[in-house]
């Protein structure tokens, strides 16, 4: 047991100073499971003191004698931990504001095999928002959503189509200006650049679509993605804009608050955005339980346990964010969750 106490302390400690690895980031990323299990240890401990404290006997195991150590070791674990997770949820980020005539928006990553179109067709009617954006709209999607959408939306738009996770769309109530012929988009992967005008204010919109780290290879190119975005926003599209201009990015970032990687791309934006989901203690909005539930290729799994599965709090994480620039008022932020999407979604009110 104090073998693996060692390990363990050393383990977590690494783990916290040096997130920018790997295997560190993906770990790092479900850091409410780290407090979580670091909290037990600290009970176990606080146990084990205990017992040290009211027992009769006199002989004392060394497990006994460096329970005390090991206590004070994890309960420094716990604290950091606890104190980064802590640390970035800020609930005066959305102020109870009054909004004259907001812009009501929508977001999600849909998934592409999310076959579930009745229920995306009836949260959109129940949320009534102005504009929706959708990342992996697949072929399907547009083939069974085109009448509802022309019906609702009178604008919609789409970035190129990805081999693989088909296009990211946003369908409108007011014009949309598409900047590709500017500013060039990408078939590699899902990065978008657009206005939406409302009573001839101008709103830009950043959609985008990081690539998932499943792999090392997605993972340096996910952080080569970041490094594009920061250079175009502040080399590039600032022209397009004036100054003061009203933005949102919006996107399945497919990195968590407390990644290294998601710490140096705010440094360099913090003085102009400010991320609306710290606002929500705890948000998580990619659900792996869904994903063993509906993914195909976990169909070798049994139906009832794949079924069930959700409801089961197993890896969820925080990875879609939301920033908006400091002229902008938000209200009425919520998250929202529909069969078949293995992330939930979000609506929120601008001005």
């Amino acid at each position: 047991m104090l073998i693996i106490l060692s390990i363990l302390f050393l383990w977590f400690l690494i783990l916290f100073f040096f997130r920018e690895w790997y295997n560190g980031e993906l770990i790092i990323s479900f850091l409410p499971y780290i407090w979580w299990f670091l909290l037990l240890i600290v009970i176990y401990l606080l146990f084990i003191v205990w017992k040290n404290i009211y027992s009769k006997s006199q002989k004392k195991s060394l497990k006994i004698k460096l329970s005390p150590l090991f206590l004070i070791l994890f309960w420094i674990l716990f604290w950091l931990y606890a104190n980064e997770l802590n640390n970035f949820y800020n609930q005066d980020y959305l102020e109870k504001w009054e909004l004259d005539a907001p812009i009501k928006i929508l977001f999600s990553n849909i998934y592409k095999e999310n076959f579930n179109y009745d229920a995306i067709k009836q949260t959109i009617s129940n949320e009534d928002p102005d504009v929706v954006m959708f990342v992996e709209f697949s072929d399907e999607h547009e083939e069974n959503l085109k009448d509802y959408i022309n019906e609702k939306y009178p604008y919609f738009d789409k970035t190129n189509r990805s081999r693989i996770f088909g296009w990211s769309v946003v369908m409108s109530k007011y014009p949309i200006t598409n900047f590709h012929s500017i500013f060039k988009q990408t078939s590699a992967w899902k990065y978008w650049y657009f206005m939406v005008e409302k009573d001839s204010i101008p709103y830009y919109f950043y959609l985008i679509h990081t690539s998932s780290p499943t792999s090392y290879f997605d993972f340096k190119k996910r952080n080569q993605q970041l490094n594009i975005i920061k250079k175009e926003f502040f080399l590039e599209h600032e022209n397009s804009r004036d100054e003061d201009a009203k933005i949102i990015m919006i996107w399945d970032f497919n990195l968590s608050p407390w990644s290294h990687y998601y710490k140096t791309f705010v440094n360099d934006f913090q003085w102009k955005f400010r991320n609306i989901t710290r606002s929500v203690p705890m948000l998580f909005t990619r659900n792996l339980s869904e994903m063993l539930k509906i993914h195909k290729d976990f169909t070798f799994l049994p139906t009832r346990f794949r079924k069930y599965i959700w409801y089961f709090p197993i890896l969820w994480s925080h990875i879609d964010q939301a920033f908006v620039t400091n002229s902008l008022k938000v209200k009425n932020f919520k998250k929202i969750h529909i069969d078949w999407s293995d992330h939930d979604w979000f609506v929120f009110e601008i001005e």
